[in-house]
Order: C-alpha cells, then sequence, then structure tokens
C-alpha cells in the first residue's frame, strides 16, 4: 500500500514539475503586433516595413506584420475595431481616447502644384479652376479644405475633383484638371515617381506657396510652417525653382491603449536604439523622434513607449553636477593622458572596417560578372550578413564612426548593383519567353 501512496506523490511532483517548465522553461513564441501603415505605394508604408525588417533583425520576443490601407481615417476605424494594435495617422485625424501615441515618424507637406500655363500663383487664384485634391474623408481632404477656410476661398468658387492616390495624379497629367493638391514627405516614393513621370511627358507644373502655415497653426494647432527648399526634387532644373513656403502635419505612430506594453517598449528601444540600420535602408527614418504632446495630436503616449523615453529623465549625476565637477575635472585629465591610446584603437578598428569594404567590391565584382538568378539571391543574402557583422562590429567599438560611414556609402552601392543584375537577368529571361 505504501508503495502506491508513493507513486501518487511522483506523480504530483511530475506533474508540478511539468507546469513549472510550461510556464517558465517552454520557449515562448513572438509577439506579433500588426500595423496598418497607409497605401502600399507610399512612404509610411515603406518606413514600417524596413522597420519590421529590423526588429525581425534583432528581437526574438517581437514581430511587426505591416498591411496596406486606404488612409488615416481607415486606420483608426481598424484600430477601434480591433484589427490591429498599431496604426500611422497624421496628426489631424481624429482620434479617440483609446488611441495612444508611440512615436513622431515624419512631416507631410501640403503640397499645392499648378500647370504652368495657369494663371494659378496663390491660393486666391483658385476660383474658376479644376482641383484634384484626395478622396473624402481623408486626412489629405481635410487638409486642403482647412487651408481653403484658411484664405476665405469660396468652395462653389472652383471644382474639386476628389479622387484617390495615382489616379489623382494621373487626371492632372492628363490635364483634366488645372492643379492637384497633396498630402506627404517629401520623399514619397508614389510622389516621386509622380514628378518623374510628369517631367518625362514634359509637364511644366508651378509649386504654390501656403504662406500664411503659422498663422493657421493659431486654430489648428496640429498645423506647422515649414518650407520645400529650391531643388528639393531635381537640382538641374531646378525643382522647385525657389524655397516654397507651406504647411506640415506630423505622421505619427499610434496604438490601441490595450496593446501590450512589454510589446511596444520592445519596438520602440528598437527603433531607437538600432537607429543606424534603419538609417541604411531608409534614410527617411531619421526623422523619427519622441511624441512631443505640444506639437501635433495631443494624445498621451502609451506606456510601452512613455517606459523607453523616460528613461533620460535627470539621474543622480546629472541632479549633482556642481559637487562632481571637481571629479570631471580629474577624470578629464586622466581621458587626455588616455587620447594617444584611443587614437591607436581607432586606427585598428578603420583597418577593420576596410577588409569589409573589400568584401563588398567582391560581392559587387561576382554580382556584376553573374548570369544565374540564384547566385544573385545568395550574394544578397552575403550582403545582409556583412551589414548585421558590420552594425555588432560598430556597438563593440570594432569599427569606427567614420569607417561605418564609409561602408555604408559602398553597401547601398552594391545593394544597388545587386538589384540591377537581378532586373536585366529578370528582362532577358522575359524577352527570352517571349521569342
Amino acid at each position: 500500500m505504501r508503495w502506491i501512496y508513493g507513486l501518487f506523490f511522483a506523480l504530483i511532483l511530475a506533474v508540478g514539475a511539468g507546469g513549472v517548465w510550461f510556464i517558465y522553461g517552454k520557449p515562448q513564441e513572438p509577439k506579433i503586433l500588426t500595423v496598418y501603415a497607409g497605401p502600399r505605394d507610399g512612404d509610411a508604408f515603406t518606413l514600417m516595413r524596413e522597420i519590421s525588417q529590423v526588429v525581425l533583425r534583432h528581437s526574438d520576443t517581437l514581430r511587426l506584420r505591416v498591411r496596406p490601407s486606404l488612409n488615416s481615417s481607415v486606420n483608426i476605424r481598424r484600430l477601434r475595431a480591433g484589427e490591429a494594435e498599431l496604426a500611422t495617422v497624421e496628426s489631424n485625424t481624429p482620434a479617440y481616447s483609446d488611441i495612444q501615441l508611440v512615436a513622431d515618424l515624419f512631416s507631410d507637406y501640403f503640397i499645392l502644384i499648378a500647370h504652368a500655363d495657369k494663371p494659378i500663383y496663390r491660393m486666391q487664384d483658385l476660383p474658376n479652376h479644376r482641383i484634384t485634391i484626395p478622396e473624402d474623408g481623408s486626412s489629405g481632404s481635410r487638409s486642403f479644405w482647412s487651408v481653403v477656410d484658411h484664405y476665405s476661398v469660396a468652395p462653389e468658387s472652383f471644382r474639386s475633383l476628389s479622387v484617390s492616390g495615382e489616379l489623382g495624379k494621373e487626371q492632372f497629367m492628363q490635364r483634366k484638371s488645372d492643379a492637384i493638391f497633396l498630402v506627404n514627405s517629401l520623399r514619397d516614393p508614389s510622389f516621386l515617381s509622380f514628378l518623374e513621370e510628369a517631367r518625362l511627358r514634359g509637364i511644366d507644373m508651378r509649386f504654390i506657396a501656403i504662406d500664411q502655415a503659422q498663422a493657421m497653426s493659431l486654430k489648428r494647432p496640429f498645423i506647422q510652417a515649414s518650407k520645400i527648399v529650391r531643388g528639393a526634387f531635381d537640382g538641374s532644373g531646378p525643382l522647385p525653382v525657389k524655397d516654397i513656403e507651406t504647411a506640415t502635419l506630423q505622421r505619427l505612430l499610434v496604438a490601441r491603449d490595450d496593446a501590450d506594453e512589454d510589446a511596444v517598449n520592445e519596438l520602440v528601444n528598437i527603433i531607437f536604439e538600432k537607429r543606424l540600420d534603419l538609417l541604411i535602408r531608409m534614410p527617411l527614418s531619421a526623422n523619427i523622434a519622441g511624441p512631443n504632446v505640444n506639437q501635433g495630436a495631443s494624445l498621451p503616449f502609451h506606456p510601452g513607449a512613455a517606459r523607453y523615453y523616460d528613461r533620460d529623465k535627470p539621474s543622480f549625476l546629472q541632479e549633482n553636477a556642481e559637487p562632481l565637477a571637481l571629479i570631471i575635472t580629474i577624470l578629464a585629465m586622466i581621458g587626455s593622458a588616455l587620447l594617444a591610446l584611443r587614437r591607436s584603437l581607432s586606427a585598428k578598428a578603420k583597418n577593420k572596417a576596410d577588409v569589409y569594404n573589400v568584401r563588398l567590391l567582391e560581392i559587387s565584382r561576382h554580382a556584376r560578372e553573374s548570369k544565374d538568378m540564384a547566385e544573385l539571391m545568395a550574394l544578397q543574402e552575403e550582403l545582409s550578413t556583412v551589414l548585421e557583422t558590420v552594425v555588432k562590429a560598430l556597438d563593440s567599438d570594432q569599427v569606427t564612426e567614420e569607417g561605418f560611414q564609409s561602408f555604408a556609402f559602398l553597401w547601398n552601392s552594391v545593394r544597388d548593383v545587386v538589384n540591377e543584375r537581378r532586373q536585366e537577368i529578370s528582362a532577358q529571361a522575359g524577352v527570352l519567353s517571349q521569342s
């Protein structure tokens, strides 16, 4: 009978141990956050897709699922419906109490362009003309009508053609409208393609200033005054031909208030701590900043994001800077004595960066000589591996910042070589299949 009790006790221990392992020892699946990021050909979607790749490379606990959508208003609806945890929106998008800020992504500019042969030189010249504007209900549409309201242009004095995305740009290029109003960043891929297509078609355009943006912000605090500098899109023209005053909105990354706090904190940490990796992929990411409730939308921080931003609160040393001044002076003297040693180590780090540059040149040479798509895919994978190695070397001071910048420039060039070679082989394959 005693052996039965022993067996029963052993069974209880086994079940308990299994439960402990299940809770604490079993490998946890990464948390997946879904983010709706606007049109697939837009800058917000591209940026979030690149962020998702950086998260994939640097986190074992988080993944981003990036989804396209029509506009910011749709994104807010999807958040509130529980279809996503994150979304990108413009700062004039009506939000709700269950939506919280994660980060400022970049500035969206109000851009008004007219055909050069049309007598449109300022907002007050819109009457008796046809204007293509973003689709009804979108942030872009709200932005346009806020400008019209400020300049007291009667809506019935002109014809507004409300269409979405590429349709509106094509409408303008076919001269079905006299001007077009857009809201996007200055590096938006679809906008840059529009300007290039217009140049190829020989369409002369004039950028119209929105020169009272600062006054508009008195009524609409989410609007900020800025300018599009001369030659921002083409230095040979240049385009535009002079600095253009205009208004901007902030593109924001927001989250539901019940989004996993640790996951949001991990996302913000990677965005800012792995900034170099992200910058190489997309220069627009240089504009990402912590939210500023005094500019743009007045939404509260998400707790996960706030945990990261609050890390910069004054430390004990900062609060007691004056009593520690003498110690700092002594340390500065010691630092001067070690400067020569640091220079020696920096020289070694630069030499190591040169080794990686040589490796990139070898990849470039193989890509130019390659005629096999599989080999090019392998070279592209090797590029990613080299990038990861150098980023880690930078973090551990094995490569200098100067050496890394030189590497990053060459890495981008080699990536373009590989991509162009892949396109050439694909085009050749297409020609062969047709023949």
